[in-house]
């Protein structure tokens, strides 16, 4: 009987996961493989699996590396937002980067990073039996029809599966809400360093052969070939 209950808690729950999904795909910008644009952050939800007795699911958020000039510079948002994360009233039960490598064309590969949030939930979270009784009370005093459940006979059972997929889908809104706050708080105390333009080295000096001075100069053309001095016994007798 519990392996049953736990294959229609998580039917309901990933069709609370397929409703949240597409109202955030509405609101904002829809993307490729059912991820959606939220102020230039691309987002993406997971189906919930059933895990050592919870209920798992993921949220990502793709890191805006343009942002950076290295690795290091996405390290580090990853580890800010995390922190914020810590603080919010639904902890992620696990963080970690996640690197993506995929292929754009033949020859072209892209890389990148993301923040990956995973989210455990037991059954005392999803529903508790006052609420079922209180739900219950209120159909029974406004004569509201219980809505079939396929598999389900008892209204207390209907109720059940409908209080899970309700919780489920406000706990996922509020999942990606709280990381679309982080994202964006993060964003505002990014100091973006200018990159540093490279050194131009200096061309190397050309040799000039100096033109001769004006003096030099003159002083070459005065030099005549020497003429030797007659004596003066030479002369013709």
């Amino acid at each position: 009987m519990g392996d049953l209950k736990n294959q229609i808690f998580l039917q309901y729950i990933n069709r609370a996961i397929d409703l949240a999904r597409q109202e955030f795909i509405q609101k904002n910008v829809a993307k490729k493989e059912s991820r959606f644009l939220i102020k230039g952050i691309t987002y993406e939800i997971s189906h919930c699996r059933f895990l050592d007795g919870k209920f798992v699911y993921e949220i990502s958020s793709k890191i805006p590396q343009d942002l950076f000039q290295n690795k290091s510079g996405a390290e580090k948002y990853f580890h800010q937002v995390v922190k914020l994360m810590n603080g919010m009233e639904k902890k992620p039960s696990e963080c970690k980067m996640e690197n993506i490598v995929y292929n754009t064309t033949e020859m072209e590969h892209k890389e990148r990073d993301y923040v990956k949030l995973q989210f455990r939930y037991g059954e005392d979270e999803l529903y508790s039996l006052d609420e079922v009784d209180k739900r219950f009370k209120k159909h029974q005093a406004k004569s509201i029809p219980i809505p079939d459940i396929p598999g389900i006979t008892t209204p207390s059972g209907k109720l059940v599966i409908i209080i899970v997929e309700e919780k489920m889908a406000r706990f996922i809104r509020q999942n990606v809400n709280d990381l679309v706050h982080c994202n964006e708080e993060v964003k505002k105390n990014i100091t973006i360093k200018p990159e540093r333009p490279a050194k131009k080295t200096a061309p190397a000096k050309k040799s000039v052969a100096k033109a001769p001075t004006m003096a030099k100069a003159s002083a070459k053309k005065s030099k005549k070939p020497a003429v030797a001095k007659k004596s003066a016994g030479s002369k013709k007798r």
